[in-house]
Order: C-alpha cells, then structure tokens, then sequence
C-alpha cells in the first residue's frame, strides 16, 4: 500500500510539472491529506524532481496537529464518522 501511494504522488508530481510547464503556472494540486505531507507525499516528490518550483502544502485534519505538522498550512475541522478507506484494501 505504501508503494502503491509513493508511486500515485510522483505521477501527482509529473502530472503537476507537466502543468506548470503547459501554463507557467499557478498550479494547484486537490487531494488527500496523506499526497500533500511535505515529508512523503507530493511536495517530496516535487523537490527531488524539479527542487526550485515553490511548494506550499495544506492539510485538511480533524483535530489539532501539533507543532510536527507535515504541511506549511492546515485547516482544522470537526471529526467525520467515516468507514476506513483502506479497508477495502485489507486481506480477506
């Protein structure tokens, strides 16, 4: 699962360069939490790809991050009731 979302961020990534590319830019990447971590997720692709485009990184949380919160911005919101969205991803 973890190749698998490493693998989704470099495309988000390419897909993002190709963009700036096409456009000069601005360009803005919608997408789970998880893709916009600076540390894993697209903006760590971003700076090995292409290390002089300028990142700026929000998260959406349900609860107060801390002072380790892996984008540059976040928006707090109240808690959703949701299933696991990896469930359907487990081993029978």
């Amino acid at each position: 699962m973890v190749a698998a979302q490493r693998l989704r961020d470099a495309a988000f990534a390419r897909t993002a360069l190709s963009a700036l590319a096409d456009t000069g830019g601005p360009v803005v990447v919608i997408t789970g939490s998880g893709h916009a971590d600076l540390a894993r997720g697209i903006p760590a692709a971003l700076a090995v790809a292409a290390p002089d485009v300028a990142v700026l990184s929000i998260g959406q949380v349900e609860g107060d991050p801390g002072a380790d919160a892996p984008f540059d911005l976040w928006i707090v919101t109240l808690p959703t009731p949701r299933e696991d969205p990896c469930a359907a991803f487990a081993k029978p």
